[in-house]
């Protein structure tokens, strides 16, 4: 899926845009600080998800002195068949979504139809913050290859908010047991799911990499949240005074975590801020590959602010990794001039944005050369 067509109404600055992007290949957005790019990309992740990836509060993302914003494109599925897919938040109500001329209830169902991946200023967090941003990154690419994993979440999600009620409301045995059981069967399942995607996002992975980057001594270990040695619904019971005291499960999936070191020191303390943005590229780009061949569904790529803290040679060589894909891809930059050196033979639509507004200004439709 990509978006053939694409229009943004009174989302912050941005007072009313419609274009026509590349479908396969770069469209390149530049601009002053505070011009509108950022605002395009989060425009085409609210497509996505249903949420932005800068804010949760919507005033904040609504035009000022407005009361909604829209979203909407032309999504191609096939060379003669593209359907509308909308969105619509008010300031004061829900998410409106509309697909095929569908009233449709759930973001599930846009995640599913336009995948996105999203590389900015944030992208670190995967290595440097906590394991729920590592977890989030797991879960979106067993989300994709997996129709039962969205199910299974969600029912371990659901037992275990009430298996940790019961703990804090000092629940009868015979209840704290029953979700205890409960949560056990889901977790074994939500644990297969995730295994079963690491081991083949793994070698994946180790192959993106040598692309971008010569690291030696890499291991990434995926953590179940507990000792997989022992039954995890006889684990929960022999530690239910634990559990009592602390309020809480402390054993499960929701703590499941990536374990990502080099030599066997942290990741995050080896690498420097440049060489970390290429491992993070090599990560969700690892992850689009394994969408393409194993669930048949291409990514759309949204890079904020390419240039910050790559050289040349490095911008080139993600670029060149990202133009094997053959999907469509939103980068943004301040200035096009940090764009051009590494713009050689890839297909490219160039757009500029100024005070909310936006403007073509050239396309170039050649494929990457055979020796870039």
């Amino acid at each position: 899926m990509t978006l053939a067509h694409l229009e943004v109404v009174d989302l912050r600055n941005i007072l009313a845009i419609k274009f026509d992007p590349l479908l396969v290949g770069f469209n390149f957005i530049y601009g002053p600080n505070g011009s509108g790019k950022t605002s395009i990309l989060e425009a085409i992740y609210y497509l996505s998800r249903g949420r932005s990836f800068r804010s949760s509060a919507i005033s904040r993302i609504i035009r000022r002195d407005t009361h909604k914003f829209r979203v909407f494109a032309q999504v191609r599925v096939s060379e003669d068949h593209d359907f509308p897919v909308g969105i619509e938040r008010p300031l004061q109500g829900d998410l409106k979504i509309r697909i095929a001329g569908k009233d449709v209830h759930s973001t599930a169902e846009l995640a599913d139809l336009i995948p996105v991946q999203l590389i900015n200023s944030h992208c670190y967090n995967l290595l440097d913050a906590g394991p729920s941003f590592r977890r989030k990154f797991l879960d979106w690419g067993v989300f994709y290859l997996n129709p039962a994993f969205l199910r299974v979440w969600r029912d371990y999600g659901l037992a275990l908010k009430q298996r940790n009620a019961a703990l804090r409301n000092h629940r009868s045995p015979k209840e704290l047991d029953s979700w205890s059981k409960e949560l056990a069967s889901h977790a074994v399942q939500l644990n297969q799911f995730r295994q079963n995607y690491i081991e083949q996002f793994i070698p994946l992975f180790i192959t993106t990499l040598a692309s971008l980057l010569n690291i030696s001594g890499l291991e990434i270990t995926y953590q179940a949240g507990w000792d997989e040695s022992q039954d995890f619904y006889e684990l929960l019971s022999s530690n239910y005074e634990k559990d009592t005291q602390a309020g809480h499960t402390q054993f499960g999936p929701h703590r499941a975590d990536l374990k990502i070191t080099i030599n066997k020191i942290s990741a995050k303390d080896i690498l420097s801020r440049g060489q970390q943005k290429l491992f993070v590229c090599a990560m969700m780009l690892a992850q689009g590959a394994l969408l393409q061949s194993s669930a048949n569904k291409k990514p759309i790529y949204l890079i904020d602010d390419l240039p910050a803290e790559l050289d040349r040679v490095s911008r080139s060589d993600l670029m060149a990794l990202l133009s094997k894909q053959e999907t469509q891809i939103f980068v943004t930059a301040v200035e096009q001039s940090a764009l051009s050196d590494s713009l050689s033979m890839v297909p490219v639509k160039m757009f500029h944005v100024e005070h909310g507004n936006l403007t073509e200004v050239t396309r170039v439709s050649k494929m990457w050369s055979d020796k870039a």
